[in-house]
């Protein structure tokens, strides 16, 4: 079985909402929405990670990252081990991705159809904290 370091990204709108992206069929959790992230490559600090991934798979660029968590879910064939981090996008006219994506509230998360793992990572957003960073925007 393969493990993974993961990076995943909350994106918040200056709306307080949050960013999703649908996944491409042919990958793993094809067709669910999740937010932006993936790997973090060898010799990679993971907020570098964080930032990189967010403008390959979005094309916008964050502000005020926080990491949020950490949590670990093993499937069938691979174990992931997610860095979650936050980050405002106030500007998100330069919003260009390949796959679908929509904006929600936090409290319409979690009646999206998402990957399991994301059962864990949810629930980090409704810490105490994650309203006073909202409260930036």
């Amino acid at each position: 079985m393969t493990t993974q370091v993961i990076v995943l990204i909350a994106a918040f709108n200056s709306d307080k909402e949050i960013l999703l992206l649908k996944r491409p069929v042919d990958t793993h959790c094809g067709g669910l929405w999740s937010f932006p992230g993936g790997k973090v490559e060898n010799n990679e600090m993971p907020l570098d990670a964080a930032v990189r991934e967010l403008k390959e798979e979005t094309g916008l660029s964050g502000k005020l990252w926080r990491h949020l968590g950490k949590a670990s879910h093993s499937y069938a064939d691979r174990t992931l081990n997610f860095l979650i981090f936050v980050c405002q996008c106030p500007d998100t006219s330069e919003l260009n991705s390949e796959s679908a994506h929509m904006w929600v509230k936090l409290d319409e998360l979690d009646k999206q159809a998402m990957p399991e793992a994301n059962s864990k990572l949810i629930p980090m957003l409704s810490i105490p904290e994650m309203s006073q960073y909202l409260n930036l925007l």
